[in-house]
């Protein structure tokens, strides 16, 4: 079977596409389900307009239109997109089928001076920083409220060729990884300096919402379901072995909170979760694999009183249980009511 995958044409997005297409080889190779792929390449409406910022001309979905009705057409199978830059809610048409593990989520900062350059914290007063999103904006300006802040846009390459104008650049590390650029990196911000964009790190697979019940994303291998057709099935079968589940749950959980604020890029939001240990001596040098809390932090801006508020809020969520997607989402919907409190 081949595989028909929508990508956009930049070379991160095809260089990630290409280590999606390749893990789902992979992962159903060891089934011995034997598969190939092409990407179905083009530029989205969101890689042509680089003269304006995203949220004067539509936000996220900017970056997934042109791939969603490549799919809607039958020229793909599926679709591989940054999770970030996805709407907190996909259309009825479509449905998050798999995502891979969380690359590092972290947010990263590039001095002009390469690796060895002068840190964040550090540049002189008045330093000019280029960074596209209002998300990195307000939270750096809360650490460096007297340097610069220049909006820059385009791939990873052009934003990186900013530094001879700039004192420095902010991207996700993410993406610097994934090309092989960390070595550029002169220092990570920690999730408590800088709160990642929800989803940031995580690589997603779309299809087309077959109209049946969805299977449980916590079982990695769902059971034919009764009335749906072979081909969907396949392809649902053949997508759920590389789904990471605790991905999931957590790229759900970040969502949920972007949903239930009804936030977008053009939006200072942001949330991000991730699986914790409690102190009990049983977990300790485990806890990674027994992890079963998990916690969700999250960022809004309040433009009214101009404040920039925080919250956290923590609950179970049971990856057998074929509930555990919406328990993660519950705990998106609890951060979310956190903020609201607040305002």
């Amino acid at each position: 079977m081949k595989l028909r995958i929508a990508t956009r044409k930049s070379a991160l997005a095809l260089a990630q596409t290409t280590m999606a297409a390749e893990a789902i080889v992979a992962a159903n190779s060891a089934q011995n389900v034997e598969l190939s792929y092409e990407l179905v390449s083009m530029t989205t409406e969101g890689d042509r307009r680089l003269d304006k910022s995203l949220s004067s001309f539509g936000g996220k979905g900017v970056f997934i239109k042109e791939l969603e009705v490549a799919l809607l057409e039958g020229r793909a199978d599926i679709a591989v997109h940054s999770l970030k830059d996805m709407p907190a809610e996909v259309l009825p048409e479509f449905k998050l089928a798999a995502v891979l593990k969380r690359e590092d989520p972290r947010d990263a900062f590039l001095s002009r001076d390469g690796a060895a350059g002068v840190h964040f914290m550090d540049l002189p007063a008045g330093a000019r920083v280029g960074t596209g999103s209002i998300r990195r904006v307000v939270q750096l300006k809360a650490l460096r409220p007297d340097l610069e802040y220049v909006p820059i846009r385009g791939n990873i390459q052009t934003r990186i060729g900013k530094l001879a104008e700039l004192d420095g650049v902010v991207l996700a590390a993410a993406g610097l990884k994934r090309m092989g650029l960390a070595e550029q990196v002169t220092e990570y911000f920690s999730t408590e300096q800088v709160l990642p964009a929800s989803g940031q790190g995580i690589l997603a697979i779309e299809t087309l919402n077959d109209e049946a019940p969805q299977e449980s994303f916590c079982v990695r291998h769902p059971e034919q379901r009764e009335g749906s057709s072979e081909v969907s099935e396949s392809l649902s079968q053949i997508l759920a072995r590389v789904n990471d589940v605790a991905t999931y749950c957590i790229a759900s959980a970040e969502m949920s909170y972007l949903k239930a604020l009804n936030a977008g890029c053009q939006f200072p939001v942001a949330s991000f979760a991730e699986f914790i240990c409690d102190n009990s001596a049983e977990n300790r040098g485990a806890c990674k694999e027994n992890a079963r809390t998990l916690k969700i932090r999250g960022i809004y801006w309040d433009e009214k009183s101009s404040r920039l508020l925080r919250a956290e809020y923590s609950g179970s969520v049971d990856l057998n249980s074929a509930d555990c997607v919406q328990q993660a989402k519950n705990l998106g919907v609890e951060l979310a009511s956190e903020i609201q409190k607040q305002l």
